[in-house]
């Protein structure tokens, strides 16, 4: 649209400029329509410039052992989007309802089952597990609808499960629509 408007005053400039005066016909009003025309365009892009949307990434950093329903924290944030995931708590607290994918994976660190659930609230929502030895990997992905103030997390089910830090876990969530 902007490349129309800028052609076509170019195009009035060119072809009343070589002559040397405009035609009785075209007048002031014309160029300042024009003008107002650019204006608006550009108003309109600055306007439609896209927002970013919430979105969190996180990992741990250092071996940590769990015990029943312990909330995994995890403590280096790459992305935080919104600020809605909270190192101190392990919960990312949705900013905006809507349509989002959620997804973690994790490593066991010692020669029991580990387990992780992906829970909505207190509601249980999907589980990752890994195998009972030693650095085996376990994951989860969901795409869910959640409404403003919904808190995600991910629970502990069992009495016992320790994760590999180092970067190993992680836990992240973006908006989608």
């Amino acid at each position: 649209m902007a490349s129309i408007v800028v052609f076509l005053f170019v195009s009035v400039l060119v072809t009343f400029g070589v002559q040397g005066s405009c035609p009785p016909s075209i007048g002031n009003d014309v160029f300042e329509d024009l003008i107002n025309v650019m204006v608006k365009v550009k108003c309109q892009q600055s306007v439609s410039q896209p927002s970013l949307q919430p979105a969190f990434f996180a990992t741990l950093t250092k071996t940590v052992s769990l015990g029943t329903n312990a909330v995994l924290k995890l403590d280096r944030i790459v992305t935080n989007i919104g600020n809605g995931y909270d190192p101190n708590s392990g919960v990312f607290t949705v900013g905006k309802s809507g349509l989002y994918e959620f997804a973690a994976s994790f490593i066991s660190n010692g020669d029991n089952w580990l387990e992780l659930n992906l829970m909505k609230n207190n509601e249980f929502i999907v589980k990752g597990h890994s195998g009972k030895a030693h650095g085996t990997t376990g994951s989860l992905q969901a795409v869910l609808q959640v409404k403003k103030g919904d808190r995600m997390y991910l629970r502990n089910p069992r009495s016992y499960g320790s994760l590999h830090g180092d970067s190993y876990a992680m836990f992240s969530g973006h908006f989608i629509q």
